[in-house]
């Protein structure tokens, strides 16, 4: 009731209890004036306490409109919640990325090193690599498959690890692990299809310490975890980017199998990929030969937690061609890569074109593609195509840019 209804209701009550009160000792029905102010009283209390019964239900029945009303809205921000987090949708992407990235974050903070740390935010930007001569690039390339072409401005070789790894430290902490991506092209159509991923290490003067400088050094010292897993994290944050642009490519994420050992992080890892599944094939670990062969022996152990969620994988730094083709290929290794000097060394074991034919029917009967890097050159190219091979990557269609924005 309104307040201007609880005044009529009582002054109603309260003018029958004067009435009674006063009327009847007058109306000379043998009541005297007390015994009518009795019942003027009686008549005046039972008002009241009728009074409060209806303002106590009125009281009651608002509070159960407000919970009705309370739920409808716990309902409607339960359904909207339920919207925003449905897997397929966009908002619900952009909601479980968060967390998820959150999650990740933390994992990658806690490994990394001791010391004063900053928080992950996009590097400040470097000045763009420029191509090197032919024939500079052809003396200084490493031999490592993941450290493929050196970055002018490289720092100078240290003569112990102490300056390296202090170097490697300091870039951790301060987020100065730039992403660089090389593109890998259908042959011989020359469209991207893939990129491959590389870490490289920015000193505080602007130098970089390519793989080939830095690995040995984190692995000696503990390091490799927390850079392959912040590049593998970038890699993620690439691959979700593609998916808003709609881009159709994937991403050689290279990686040592004592990162993919790395029970924490991985676990972390996996829980993210469960919640982003269209991900998953678009997404190619690469593993050396030495770690996929660990002798004569296959190591799968830490290959079938992932190859289960879907992923595939690429072996490189291939020296040994007496595997069995059919293991490697029943346990997701869908890509092999090979050096173009390698394959047109006219000393070398493919010296003979049916060796490279044999090679090939091998991939092809396990569904295995050929990728041959380290393309300089159109003469190469040329040379390669006679041979029918799947993909290429080189300084011919592409050297490693930074990944501010996904190449075009």
């Amino acid at each position: 009731m309104h307040v201007l209804r609880h005044i009529i209701f009582a002054a109603c009550y309260v003018a029958v209890a004067v009435a009674v009160a006063l009327a009847l000792p007058l109306a000379g029905v043998g009541v005297d004036r007390s015994y009518g102010l009795l019942l003027g009283l009686v008549v005046f209390v039972f008002g009241g306490l009728l009074h409060e019964f209806y303002a106590r239900m009125e009281q009651a029945e608002r509070m159960e409109h407000r919970l009705d009303r309370l739920l409808d809205r716990q309902r409607d921000v339960l359904a909207a919640l339920d919207r925003l987090m449905r897997p397929g949708t966009e908002a619900g992407g952009a909601v479980a990325a968060v967390v998820s990235d959150a999650r990740m974050l933390r994992t990658l903070a806690d490994q990394m090193p001791a010391g004063p740390a900053t928080a992950i935010e996009p590097a400040p930007q470097a000045p763009p690599p420029q191509v090197a001569p032919a024939a500079a690039r052809a003396t200084s390339v490493p031999s490592l498959g993941s450290a493929y072409g050196p970055l002018p401005g490289e720092a100078p070789a240290a003569e112990d690890d102490g300056p390296v790894m202090n170097g490697i430290r300091e870039a951790l902490r301060s987020d100065r692990v730039d992403i660089f991506l090389q593109p890998i092209v259908s042959l011989p159509q020359r469209k991207h299809r893939f990129y491959e991923v590389f870490s490289r290490i920015r000193l505080e003067d602007g130098s970089y310490l390519t793989p080939d400088r830095y690995l040995g050094v984190a692995a000696r010292h503990n390091l490799m975890a927390p850079i392959d897993n912040l590049l593998l994290f970038r890699c993620v944050q690439l691959l979700r980017e593609t998916e808003k642009r709609h881009q159709n490519v994937g991403f050689f994420c290279n990686i040592s199998a004592a990162t993919l050992n790395d029970g924490t992080f991985m676990r972390e890892f996996v829980q993210f990929m469960g919640q982003h599944p269209n991900l998953v094939q678009k997404i190619i670990f690469e593993l050396s030969q030495a770690d996929l062969m660990q002798g004569d022996i296959f190591a799968t152990g830490f290959l079938d937690g992932l190859r289960s969620l879907g992923f595939r994988f690429s072996m490189d730094q291939v020296d040994r061609f007496d595997v069995d083709w059919d293991q490697l290929a029943a346990h997701e290794i869908r890509f092999v890569k090979l050096d173009a000097a390698r394959l047109l060394d006219p000393d070398g074991r493919f010296a003979n074109p049916d060796k490279v034919t044999l090679l090939k029917r091998q991939l092809d009967r396990n569904n295995i593609d050929l990728i041959v890097e380290k393309i300089e050159t159109d003469q190469q190219l040329l040379d390669l195509l006679d041979l029918f091979i799947d993909f290429g990557q080189g300084y011919l269609f592409g050297e490693p840019r930074m990944a501010r924005r996904l190449p075009s």
